[in-house]
């Protein structure tokens, strides 16, 4: 709690300096890295949140962009990175678990670019970010 808390609205971007408390954790005034066994996995989780979330059903309209320190606008930076670690930190067995259990026992739904890693490049691989 105390990390995601810390993390706040900063982009995701490599860089900055190790977040006290939590090795493997880096940020600076505009963006948040991850430890490296979860970089995809974030990936992941912000490609679902951006084909969830398109704004007809009261919820924002979650999308990602190229930039940092998009505050509290609905944007999450930085694509490209996050592409990279999507490719960089493949599906693994623990993270596919956690999304049959999603599926399973709380919101009867998936994340697809877990069962589909290949749809991300499909779908923003060719450079163009909204």
């Amino acid at each position: 709690v105390q990390i995601n808390a810390a993390r706040g609205n900063l982009d995701f971007d490599e860089g900055g300096s190790p977040y006290p408390g939590s090795p493997g954790n880096r940020y600076d005034g505009d963006s948040w890295e991850p430890d490296k066994s979860i970089k995809g996995d974030v990936a992941r989780m912000i490609f679902y949140m951006a084909v969830r979330y398109e704004g007809d059903d009261g919820h924002p309209d979650l999308e990602m962009n190229d930039t940092t320190n998009n505050g509290s606008k609905p944007y999450h930076g930085k694509m490209s990175v996050l592409l990279k670690w999507h490719h960089e930190d493949p599906v693994d067995a623990l993270e596919r678990k956690r999304n049959d259990i999603i599926y399973q026992q709380y919101q009867h739904n998936r994340n697809p670019f877990i069962d589909h890693p290949e749809w991300a490049e499909d779908i923003w691989g060719s450079g163009v970010l909204n």
